[in-house]
């Protein structure tokens, strides 16, 4: 997916009684920054969806998951923001986001559309630099959280069909080890509720399906339980379809 850096725009302050400063150090550009995030202490979760989909009164923490260096565009979520990078990365950030990037500061409060910005920008880094589609879905269906709660269903559809596809090339074409199979296992989950939420019920069945009789399932029996309930409503909803 390719989109202009320079077309992703700022945000505004607001309350912050909520948030507090956390220290960063680019790898890329190797600046110091700090960035606002949430709480531990006043993270509220309402309710959670079944796509994991969770939905906060008060501050979201999700919308603060990416951290991007306000001087070079480099962005990521937070665990992977810190990892050290190869000399050979750093040149592709350096030749693809910070030749196009214009300074943007998303260190300071955000709201639903500056959290859709800063999840864009992070996805371009992350495609450039080739990482896992497991980890490109994960950004892709939090975009797709983001337009739901917007209310634009087009844009919902649009991101929840990405995810869908970075999921299903996660699943053929990446390998996990046993120790990652749990992870392995929601990435299936996943493409099973992506499919039935666009609408193809016997395809989302199929992949539920998988994540009840997988050999590890045992391991995660929370998502095991979420696939039986999503597949008894996938097949009453492909039963609805049908008539």
């Amino acid at each position: 997916m390719v989109m202009s850096l320079t077309s992703i725009g700022t945000i505004n302050g607001g309350k912050m009684s909520s948030l507090f400063d956390r220290k960063y150090n680019c790898p890329v550009c190797q600046k110091a920054f700090t960035s606002k995030q949430v709480k531990t202490s006043a993270i509220r979760a309402k309710e959670r969806k079944k796509d994991f989909h969770t939905i906060f009164s008060g501050e979201n923490p999700t919308f603060y998951g990416i951290i991007c260096c306000p001087d070079c565009g480099y962005a990521k979520f937070e665990n992977d923001f810190k990892q050290p990078l190869s000399l050979k990365q750093v040149e592709v950030v350096k030749a693809t986001i910070l030749k196009s990037w214009k300074t943007q500061d998303f260190t300071m409060e955000r709201d639903l559309q500056s959290a859709i910005k800063v999840h864009l920008i992070a996805l371009v880094n992350y495609n450039v630099l080739k990482e896992r589609q497991a980890i490109i879905g994960k950004l892709l269906l939090r975009l797709a959280w983001f337009y739901e709660e917007l209310g634009q269903e087009d844009e919902n559809k649009k991101y929840l069909t990405l995810a869908l596809n970075a999921f299903l090339k996660s699943y053929e074409q990446e390998k996990v080890d046993e120790e990652e199979e749990e992870k392995a296992l929601e990435v299936i989950y996943l493409i099973g509720e992506l499919n039935r939420q666009i609408g193809n019920y016997k395809e989302a069945i199929r992949w539920y399906e998988s994540v009840v009789r997988h050999e590890f399932a045992y391991k995660n029996r929370l998502i095991k339980g979420y696939a039986k309930e999503q597949w008894a409503l996938a097949a009453e909803e492909y039963s609805l379809s049908k008539k």
